[in-house]
């Protein structure tokens, strides 16, 4: 098939097929309707295949790792266009991906799956001041990780360590004095240091 002829093809299944708006996903996205299929790169196969999604402007759009292994201009084609879907239209869009930049810069509401397990749901903002990165130092090297009450994970070695905890449940300057340490940094963790945290612990 050509692309033109897939898309025709597609048509025929969705009843609020939009030719505009296909046609203009295709224009923007630089796919030749005249090209086979079978010789379009992997990105502009990708790209076709969101137009083949898109195109019939379903109330929930479900991508799974959409960019998966593709060139950086593509990824940032595929993620405007979700974005645009999501402030335009208000549709829902369903975006699994393991590239976190990405899910930042699109997401709203934020779920992690691990093991088949949901560890964490709720509005990214709310699950991102709820997680704090934690750095302390002690005056003598330590030969075991510290304990901390409320903390997801703790990482380092010696005399040098890093938590990641819940906010709500640590207080950073208490808890260096309770351990004999120094409270060296209290940031906000981001968003690979929470994954990392609780696909670990």
């Amino acid at each position: 098939m050509r692309v033109w002829e897939l898309l025709r093809y597609t048509q025929a299944f969705f009843p609020r097929w939009d030719t505009t708006y296909a046609e203009h996903l295709r224009d923007q996205f630089n796919l030749d309707p005249e090209a086979r299929v079978k010789t379009l790169s992997k990105g502009q196969r990708a790209r076709l295949g969101l137009i083949a999604a898109e195109a019939h402007r379903p109330d929930l759009l479900i991508l799974d790792e959409p960019s998966s292994g593709l060139d950086p201009i593509v990824r940032r084609d595929i993620l405007e266009a979700i974005v645009r879907t999501v402030t335009d239209q208000g549709r829902t869009v369903l975006f699994s991906s393991h590239l976190l930049d990405e899910i930042e810069r699109v997401s709203d509401h934020l779920a992690m799956l691990h093991r088949g397990k949901l560890r964490f749901c709720g509005p990214l903002d709310e699950i991102k001041a709820r997680h704090r990165r934690i750095s302390i130092h002690f005056e003598r090297p330590q030969a075991e990780p510290p304990t901390v009450s409320g903390a997801i994970r703790v990482d380092g070695a010696g005399r040098e360590w890093t938590v990641i905890c819940d906010a709500g449940r640590v207080h950073s300057g208490a808890m260096a004095q309770h351990l004999g340490a120094t409270l060296v940094g209290d940031t906000a963790a981001s968003l690979d240091e929470i994954f990392i945290a609780h696909a670990t612990k």
